[in-house]
Formats: C-alpha cells, structure tokens, sequence
C-alpha cells in the first residue's frame, strides 16, 4: 500500500471526508480573510483519484494557497490552514 492509499484509508477511518471543496471552504472560515490580489491554489490528487476518470474526488488531495506576498498555507485534512514563508 503505497503513501496515497494509507492517507485515503486513515481518513476514511477517522470518517473524515474525502474531496477538496469543503476543506477550501473551511480553510477560508478558519484562517485570516484573504486580502485583494491573486492567489494560486494547487490540488495535488493521488495519480488513482477517480477525478482524472471524469468523477467526483474520492481521494485526500494535498492542498496550497500561494498569495501575492509570498505565503504559502497548507490546508490540513480539517480545512485548518498552516502558514508558511516560500524559501
């Protein structure tokens, strides 16, 4: 069982969901409000995700948000970004 499937399975065991929507959207409640600018949001999904087969996610993809003044936040399986400075 490679990385992806024992992140999958340990979510799906601790009832958490699977999916990225929600997690964004609780990462925008739970963090600072963003301010105006452009942001790069980047979804990594797992290569087996059923989204690259044309359905819905059903994988824990890894989650960043980029802003203009050079942060990054990793968004955590609870939607709890984490904020970090680019090197």
């Amino acid at each position: 069982m490679n990385r992806h499937a024992r992140r999958r399975a340990a979510a799906q065991a601790r009832g958490r969901r699977t999916g990225y929507l929600h997690r964004l959207m609780a990462a925008l409640d739970n963090g600072p409000k963003p301010t105006p600018g452009v942001y790069l949001t980047t979804i990594e999904h797992d290569h087996c995700c059923a989204i690259y087969r044309g359905h819905d996610c059903d994988c824990v993809p890894d989650i960043s948000v980029s802003d203009p003044h050079g942060g990054v936040a990793v968004i955590d399986e609870d939607g709890i970004p984490t904020r970090m400075r680019k090197q």
